[in-house]
């Protein structure tokens, strides 16, 4: 209990007992004043024991209502870490008497802050009580879920003695916390990371559960060195607006860049990448916006805004006798997204695109980088037909992607193509990355290629794809159809 619940416990049970003591007070003076008629006084007494009684009752609701404030979240009404603590010795004590095991489930949500700044702390608390009530409708009555922190929840679920079943209520409490927040009318989406640790496995005290679970939990965050910057100041409220307003406004166009076959030279594939347009025709890279947006419901938004023009313009190369296909960015959380999923999965069967012509390119980078994801969902990409590639890899977060992600291609990261011919460290990066990704059974693209040493370089290393400025610059789909009926530049 926290000194200021002490003291306004205190303070109740001092105006009680005033109460009380000027309960007694009354009773004497009416027994001075009515001595003479003892009906009076009986009567008197019977009125004030009544309201002494009463008054002991609202003392004592009074004093449990205090030590139940003392020991709940104000805002949500979960129960604080000091009566977790308190849930934690308890289910010690239950599990040294029947040796049943339990887990604790640490959750910390990731970009909450940017919830409050971009909506306000009413939109946020509003979050919280909601996901509060998600939380305690996927545990079972004996089970406990706090609220210890502004964004930091942690759950003793009894009986849950396996990683496996650990790993099942877990995923529940994952889907509850991705599912969006409607508040107000806007749509509000968050993620989080999360860790656990079983007793007795993972540790015999409850500071050693809690320590295992955090570090568990803090391993699941990514933090790439060019993001630290953006996580730091977090999301700009005033790009995600014009990014809304864009959308509004159709001031959002899609550009191609060609991909080609190292060996032959020939076009392959383009990737499509988003401009923004600005009043006096300038372009804004994708860079300067889409960082701030993917952490909102707008980035699906956005995606599927050009998944929808890149399947037009592939079909509009067909047309004109270019089979090609289409690389297209996602971030890395719409891969554990069903509503990402169904709606690609409806935009693909209204095309008549090969869904192999698809290549899905994952970003390894934002929230939830490099972690789990759901094997169902990742199931109906499967199903589609689509080719998943890592994108930018490289990236500390990529290597974690590598071994959970079902993928077919690896980009190498533009950055250390750069290096190529000027690094020594650079050239053996990449390629290291393109043996991995032979190793694993991975087609390798080298994203950034500009002169024609580099070009070479990439094809005696046996990459299989290049793209870069040394091939063609990003351009419209109608410009992309002349350069590819065209004869382009020479480049192998």
């Amino acid at each position: 209990m926290t000194i200021q619940s002490r003291r306004r416990q205190l303070r109740s049970t001092f105006v009680w007992a005033l109460v009380l003591a000027a309960l007694v007070l009354a009773a004497s003076f009416v027994t001075a004043i009515f001595r003479e008629t003892p009906d009076y006084v009986i009567a008197a007494l019977v009125l004030c024991t009544f309201f002494a009684a009463a008054a002991g009752v609202l003392l004592n609701w009074r004093l449990d209502s205090a030590h139940s404030e003392a020991l709940r979240d104000p805002l949500t009404g979960l129960p604080n870490r000091v009566l977790l603590d308190d849930r934690i010795e308890q289910a010690f004590r239950r599990s040294r008497r029947s040796g049943e095991p339990f887990t604790l489930i640490v959750i910390d949500l990731d970009g909450f802050k940017d919830v409050n700044d971009v909506r306000g702390h009413r939109a946020g608390d509003a979050v919280l009580r909601t996901l509060a009530r998600r939380f305690e409708a996927i545990v079972r009555e004996a089970d406990t879920v706090a609220r210890v922190g502004g964004d930091e929840f942690v759950v003793l679920s009894m009986g849950t003695g396996s990683d496996d079943r650990a790993g099942a209520l877990v995923g529940r409490l994952r889907n509850a916390l991705r599912r969006p927040f409607r508040v107000d009318g806007a749509l509000i989406e968050i993620d989080g990371s999360i860790g656990w640790s079983v007793y007795p496995d993972d540790g015999a005290t409850g500071e050693d559960l809690l320590a295992r679970a955090d570090g568990q939990m803090y391993a699941t965050k990514r933090d790439t060195s060019d993001e630290t910057v953006l996580i730091t100041r977090g999301i700009d409220a005033g790009i995600v607006r014009d990014v809304e307003h864009a959308l509004e406004r159709n001031e959002l166009i899609v550009v191609y860049q060609p991909i080609l076959d190292l060996a032959s030279g020939t076009p392959r594939s383009a990737e499509a990448l988003i401009r923004r347009v600005l009043p006096d025709g300038g372009l804004v890279a994708p860079a300067e916006f889409v960082p701030h947006v993917e952490r909102t419901p707008l980035v699906r938004e956005l995606t599927f805004l050009v998944i929808a023009d890149a399947l037009a313009s592939a079909q509009l190369w067909a047309s004109k006798g270019h089979a090609l296909g289409v690389a297209i960015n996602i971030p890395y959380r719409l891969l554990d997204d069903p509503q990402f999923a169904e709606g690609l999965s409806s935009m693909l069967r209204s095309q008549e695109l090969e869904p192999e012509k698809v290549t899905l390119e994952v970003v390894p980078a934002g929230p939830g980088a490099g972690s789990q994801v759901d094997e169902d969902v990742l199931a109906r990409f499967d199903a589609l037909g689509v080719r998943l590639s890592l994108d930018d890899a490289g990236r500390a977060a990529s290597f974690a992607a590598l071994r959970v992600l079902p993928l077919d291609e690896l980009k190498i990261d533009v950055s250390f193509v750069h290096g190529l011919g000027k690094s020594a460290t650079d050239a053996a990066l990449v390629r290291g990355m393109i043996d991995i990704g032979h190793a694993l059974g991975l087609k390798v693209v080298a994203e950034g290629v500009e002169t024609r040493n580099a070009w070479k370089v990439l094809s005696d290393w046996r990459c299989d794809y290049a793209q870069g400025f040394y091939v063609a610059s990003p351009r419209s789909p109608d410009d992309l159809a002349e350069w590819l009926s065209a004869s382009w530049p020479a480049v192998a």
